[in-house]
């Protein structure tokens, strides 16, 4: 009997570990779950809380994603929204509460089972803080890739822990389009792994458990089965062509450095990865490791302004505190760990009120969670306040009374002015304009106004993003409006568009002349024509190294100058894609006043000339610059005199 006295002291420590291990792991989970918690704001004017606020009139109308919509969101995606109208709904806060919780468990249970020191649990935990404290968007974005590569990919997972990952792959891929590919990707990975370990049936599970994941979220939301192909092209075209018309460049060199310094570490990384004795067993995880660090690294650089750059460095810092571990190497430690300190770098560089502030900030995010949690009524006559504030901040435009309950679209954006008078709101497919980025997408909108579902009245301002030319935003519905539409109402700031009775057959007359080759510098004079509008498009063929810095970074910039009839320069920026669909380059299109007179076919300001310059001297980016002019005789013009 003596022999059972260590056995039995054992056992117990291990059961007192365990219990303490188990209450700090809740513990961690709830500190999360209250970070990431954000009650949403009310909606204000502006392009992101627009678009926000569709997503949430999408929901609340049950508005069909691919047919409706096209956006690089999916029906989930008003979960996401940080913007609402008209209160709070009760699944935007059960998101917020019990989802939100049930996320922090999954990302803490994961991590407790993956990585076998205390170390690196704490860095990437760390990291989990300091990202949710930026944005809880940030943690959303890593979780499939996290997912993937801790639960699915890997042989010696458990069957719960697969069943988890697949569960939140399949939500989370209908809360974002990106999301969707992220995942499609993992489950490409897992069909050749195990049709080459010949596990067919495991492979049967994981495919058809995914696919009925994502049929049943997608049936929940509301949406039609027979959609999913609409959707699937309408949101591949348009996350597509965000990474050519969003891309900027608005940060230092120094961020950029650093930033570079990160990913080159993050290669050296792979490298060494390569020369592994485990990479036989590794090597599909370490396939998906490259595709999901270069998933975030466009996240982080397409779009390189204060708003994304932000974004980018707590991403990379999650990530590669999380990279040792899931490849279960002998040392605690790893060289990657550096990019941990280059990813607070750059981020003190750029902003170092981010960093200075976060100790108070989370201090106040977490006394004031779980006030926004408990106290619903209290927060709810808070919303209320502030959006009776914002609505006597920017009066009323006073739409109602000519519109009462007959549809209405907006062009651009600015979405806000008609959904706070509850207008009967009617959406084009991609539904601000700037995110029309393709020619099928422009098609997709002008398609949609030549039908008979077509809104009756359109709220129109002429506005766009980035320092663009403001024409090339839904161009060829722009130049269809005034065949199809009259000036109901006109202000300094916004035209009301109304539907014409007799709606014209066909399509616009386009009087084409022939093709020709220029290069950038050089000065391009306009056709003569006899008082009608005129259209331009350009082709842009770009070179092998700009292809492939479109493929590793960003697209080079193009600008556009227009000399007018007073010899005045106009500079805009231009999007290759949207510019080989054409755009209207006469009458000159940059202010409400000229699109008013445009629309009453009254005279305007006139182009003399055109050029194309490249931005930062990227001239070599492109090969070969093609353009085309054609005349409009459906869309009457004449100069002003004092042209």
């Amino acid at each position: 009997m003596p022999r059972l006295v260590f056995p039995l002291a054992v056992t117990r420590s291990i059961s007192r570990i365990c219990r303490w291990r188990a209450l700090l792991l809740a513990a961690l989970t709830v500190l999360l779950a209250l970070l990431l918690f954000q009650f949403p704001s009310p909606g204000k004017p502006g392009l992101d809380p627009s678009w926000e606020m569709v997503l949430v009139y999408a929901h609340r109308h049950a508005l069909q994603f691919g047919r409706d919509i096209a956006f690089t969101y999916g029906p989930y995606g008003f979960l996401t929204s940080r913007f609402y109208y008209d209160g709070v709904p009760l699944v935007k806060i059960l998101w917020e509460s019990a989802g939100k919780l049930a996320l922090a468990a999954t990302l803490v249970a994961m991590a407790a089972s993956t990585f076998s020191s205390w170390f690196r649990f704490g860095l990437f935990y760390l990291g989990l803080i300091f990202a949710a404290k930026i944005s809880s968007d940030t943690v959303i974005f890593l979780c499939i890739p996290l997912l993937a590569l801790c639960w699915l990919l890997p042989p010696k997972s458990k069957s719960w822990q697969v069943a988890v990952a697949l569960t939140w792959m399949a939500f989370l891929a209908q809360v974002r389009f990106n999301y969707f590919i992220q995942a499609l990707v993992a489950i490409g990975l897992v069909i050749p792994s195990l049709l080459l370990e010949r596990k067919s049936k495991k492979l049967l599970v994981i495919v058809s458990s995914f696919t009925a994941g994502f049929v049943f979220f997608w049936l929940v939301a509301g949406q039609a089965i027979n959609d999913l192909p609409a959707y699937f092209r309408s949101s591949w075209e348009i996350s597509n062509g965000y990474l050519a018309a969003m891309a900027v460049n608005r940060v230092p060199i120094t961020t950029w450095g650093i930033a570079a310094g990160i990913c080159l570490l993050v290669v050296a990384f792979i490298l060494s990865l390569l020369r592994s004795q485990n990479l036989r067993a590794e090597k599909w995880i370490l396939l998906y490791f490259c595709c999901a660090w270069y998933f975030i690294w466009k996240y982080g650089v397409t779009r390189a302004d204060t708003g994304h750059i932000v974004l980018f460095f707590p991403t990379a810092f999650v990530f590669c505190a999380a990279a040792p571990g899931l490849f279960q190497r002998r040392h605690w430690w790893s060289f990657l760990d550096a990019s941990l300190i280059l990813s607070l770098a750059g981020l003190w560089l750029f902003n170092s009120g981010f960093l200075r502030h976060t100790p108070r900030e989370l201090a106040q995010r977490l006394h004031a969670a779980p006030g926004e949690l408990f106290r619903p009524k209290r927060q709810a006559q808070r919303f209320a306040a502030a959006e009776a504030a914002i609505e006597k901040a920017h009066p009323s435009k006073n739409l109602r009374a000519i519109v009462g309950g007959e549809t209405i679209d907006v062009i651009n954006f600015d979405q806000y002015f008609v959904l706070r008078e509850h207008l009967n709101y009617w959406p084009r497919p991609v539904f601000q304009s700037y995110s029309a980025y393709t020619p099928a997408l422009l098609k997709q909108n002008l398609r949609f106004y030549q039908g008979s579902s077509a809104p009756q009245f359109v709220f129109a301002r002429l506005q766009s993003v980035d320092w663009r030319f403001p024409a090339q935003d839904d161009s060829l519905l722009l130049e269809e409006l005034p065949r199809r539409y009259s000036i109901a109402k006109e202000a300094n700031d916004f035209l009301l568009l109304h539907r014409k009775a007799v709606q014209p057959t066909g399509e616009l007359l386009r009087e084409k002349f022939p093709m020709r080759h220029v290069s950038f510098g050089q000065e391009i004079e306009l056709p003569e024509t006899v008082n009608c509008a005129v259209e331009l498009r350009a082709i842009f063929k770009p070179s092998i190294y700009g292809a492939a810095r479109a493929f590793l970074v960003q697209p080079a910039e193009v600008s556009l100058v227009l000399t007018d009839g007073k010899h005045g320069q106009h500079t805009g920026r231009l999007i290759p894609e949207m510019a080989a669909a054409g755009f209207l380059v006469q009458p000159l299109l940059e202010s409400d006043k000229d699109f008013a007179d445009f629309m009453a076919a009254r005279p305007g300001r006139s182009v003399r000339s055109i050029r194309f310059e490249p931005v930062s001297v990227t001239g070599n980016c492109w090969s070969q610059i093609s353009i085309q002019f054609s005349k409009l005789p459906e869309l009457p013009f004449g100069p002003a005199t004092a042209d």
